[in-house]
């Protein structure tokens, strides 16, 4: 069965772990473990197989089964179920987002003095269903009760859920939180199928993230209104009012009646941003709603419960539902909502926990990314996604080995090219191939070179490719390679970042960034000038933005979304260059502006605008730029054409215009590989590529 989370590979294998397993009706009567001794049985988290162990309300179970109350609803302050079936089978189900941990299960059976211990379970997962077969059902056991005393619970096939009662013990913090809750809710999901009142509404039926995303929110609600916290915030609040007269609303009477609702049933709507009726379980709400209650992600909580006021019997007018008389029962529960999240104080207090906005399996694919209102951050967290931080990946290691090279490279090594034809504007080397980025007006291209040793062999030009069974080109003038990681990314001013497959023969295209228009959408570029990859994250300038893309979401078919977008630079045309620092982990580009901006990846968030900590005054307009060991180099167009300058100043420590018997005379993008400068000299009597080894500048 696939992942479930399909878009968060980043996700702890726990994490994906929750998520898959064989279907309900598959699991077999039995565990594992062979014949067992004695009590009790003692499980890990290494022993939770498909044989014993199915993930509740994932994302390819059928909706038949989750809009089933039977077999799909739990009461808020009972989420974790046990019991035995039918089928003399041991039956545990969870339903939270969080796992909790060291679960002591106690049995007492008809006809014996003392409870005993039956099950001790090291962890019990996140919407983990357990289900063995009781041992003492077919063998006589040895067990011990809560004095110490060791019995025999003798076999009997005949035990029936009415012989023995069942207690679960367990100290975990937050499952002592969940014992705290004090509302009786019984929570369950509905398709509302054939609803009379607007039938549009319930078209798009709620699908299992949403129902995962159900079980946080009512545990959220259920633990805030159970809380002294709200209860308190509760009286210290500005009366409520019932209807437009303002009458009073008495505050104890409306805690009862919270923490006493007989439950919810949880819906999808669309058209509307949610629906609730008086007196009913009916509660419905749009997609976002289920995103963006967390603190850390927009903090909309509006909806979730205003809706909840009309389920209390509430209607348009007072302040109950739409604060007509003044801030009310919306302003005083996210008040509360927000600062019982912000201290941890909610059991499910974050979306990291289940990260549904990075799920596919919903309605809207365009808002996978969204930055957080408050952050937060801790150790729980990061176990489930890893941190905060983008920059989880690995900056591709190789490529970078052999000799230095020295030749030069221009129309004449190109089969069938003349000056006119072929005009270097990047170039890109990797291993033994060189990639040259080739402007010249009519004849955009990526020409692809072997210069194993310091040879230039011609292998390939790319100067077409099918893409969803039609030919695509470059449409604007090409600016940027780059090659990480088996792919080929080719930046161009038709706000498009083209991405190729290195490892395979003729190079087949694999997908694009950009999806051609010009614009800030979460899918365009303005044009796209440079293209660098680091620790996972695709780097590209267009004119106006820096723009970040997860190097993980790069698949054929599939237009990838930008994950973040820097502040405004300021537009201007120019060539536009990328490095990034390997000893101080800084991000540096070059701005025509006679300026080079610098971010620290590090700080950079989901869906936030990272912000320059320093820009550094350029004598000349910089182009481009590169590091090697500590060492910055830029290539500009002023009388100094290729200097090492001061990180930190811009100052120009020594020009390199001149090495040795190459004098550069209209540089622009170049990099550093295999102790090597590859620079592109674009003259006007023939444009070319210089290979120098770096020992020559000295």
């Amino acid at each position: 069965m696939k992942n479930l989370f399909s878009t968060s590979l980043f996700i702890l294998a726990n994490i994906l772990l929750l998520l898959t397993g064989c279907k309900e009706d598959e699991l077999p009567s039995s565990g594992e473990g062979g014949d067992i001794q004695s009590l009790p049985i003692k499980l890990t988290e290494t022993d939770y197989t498909s044989d014993n162990t199915y993930y509740l309300l994932n994302d390819d179970e059928p909706p038949e089964v989750y809009f089933d109350k039977s077999q799909r609803s739990f009461y808020v302050n009972q989420p974790l179920q046990i019991s035995l079936d039918d089928e003399q089978c041991f039956l545990l189900r969870f339903y939270s987002p969080r796992e909790i941990s060291n679960v002591t299960v106690w049995a007492t059976i008809e006809g014996y003095e003392e409870d005993f211990k039956f099950i001790e379970l090291e962890k019990v997962m996140p919407f983990q269903q357990l289900k063995i077969q009781i041992p003492f059902a077919t063998q006589d056991l040895t067990a011990y009760t809560r004095t110490g005393k060791k019995i025999k619970i003798m076999q009997n096939p005949y035990l029936t859920a009415e012989n023995i009662t069942l207690k679960v013990e367990c100290q975990d913090p937050y499952y002592k939180k969940l014992q705290a809750i004090r509302c009786t809710w019984r929570i369950s999901f509905s398709d509302y199928s054939g609803y009379h009142w607007n039938p549009q509404y319930y078209k798009y039926k709620l699908l299992a993230p949403h129902a995962r995303e159900a079980v946080a929110l009512a545990l959220n609600m259920s633990y805030m209104y159970s809380s002294e916290r709200f209860e308190k915030a509760l009286h210290e609040f500005g009366p409520l009012h019932s209807d437009n007269n303002k009458t009073e609303i008495d505050k104890d009477a409306l805690l009862k009646k919270v923490i006493a609702y007989r439950g919810l049933s949880f819906g999808h709507c669309s058209g509307v941003n949610g629906v609730g009726q008086g007196g009913t379980e009916m509660y419905c709400l749009n997609e976002w709603c289920f995103l963006e209650h967390y603190v850390d992600d927009s903090f909309e909580t509006h909806t979730v419960f205003h809706e909840f006021g009309h389920n209390l019997g509430y209607v348009h007018t007072g302040n109950m539902s739409y604060e007509i008389t003044g801030p009310g029962w919306i302003t005083l529960c996210a008040n509360v909502y927000r600062d019982m999240s912000l201290d941890k104080d909610l059991p499910v207090y974050s979306r990291r926990f289940m990260h549904t906005r990075k799920n596919t399996n919903r309605y809207d694919h365009t808002n996978y990314y969204r930055a957080s209102k408050y952050v937060i951050e801790g150790a729980e967290l990061d176990a489930i996604d890893g941190g905060l931080s983008p920059w989880r990946g690995e900056t591709d290691p190789g490529g970078n080995e052999g000799s230095p090279v020295s030749l030069k490279l221009d129309a004449s090594d190109v089969p069938n090219a003349t000056a006119t034809t072929f005009r270097p504007k990047d170039v890109y080397v990797y291993g033994d191939t060189m990639y040259v980025v080739n402007d010249a007006a009519g004849h955009f291209s990526l020409e692809i070179f072997s210069i194993a040793n310091d040879q230039k062999t011609h292998l390939e030009s790319i100067m077409e490719w099918t893409e969803n069974n039609e030919t695509n080109t470059f449409s604007r003038q090409p600016n940027g390679v780059f090659r990480a990681n088996g792919k080929i990314y080719v930046t161009h001013e038709g706000s498009r970042t083209e991405i190729f497959d290195a490892r395979t023969k003729g190079h087949p295209f694999i997908t694009c960034i950009g999806n051609g228009n010009w614009g800030t959408g979460p899918t365009q570029t303005i044009h796209a000038f440079d293209v660098s990859l680091y620790k996972g994250i695709i780097i590209i300038h267009d004119k106006r933005y820096m723009n970040f893309v997860e190097e993980r979401l790069i698949q054929p078919g599939t237009l990838p979304l930008i994950y973040a977008r820097s502040e405004n630079l300021g537009e201007t045309n120019g060539t536009y260059g990328i490095a990034v620092d390997d000893r101080s982990g800084l991000l540096y580009t070059t701005h025509p502006n006679k300026r080079i901006d610098v971010f620290k990846p590090d700080d950079m968030r989901e869906g936030t605008a990272p912000k320059r900590i320093r820009q550094i005054a350029c004598k000349n307009t910089p182009y481009a730029l590169d590091f090697y060991q500590g060492r910055l180099f830029v290539s500009s167009n002023g009388t100094e054409k290729f200097c090492e300058v001061n990180p930190d100043t811009g100052d120009i420590i020594k020009d390199y215009t001149v090495i040795e018997d190459i004098t550069l005379q209209a540089p622009e993008k170049f990099c550093i590989r295999r102790n090597t400068l590859f620079i592109t000299d674009r003259t006007k009597e023939g444009a070319c590529v210089y290979a120098i080894p770096m020992n020559k500048l000295k």
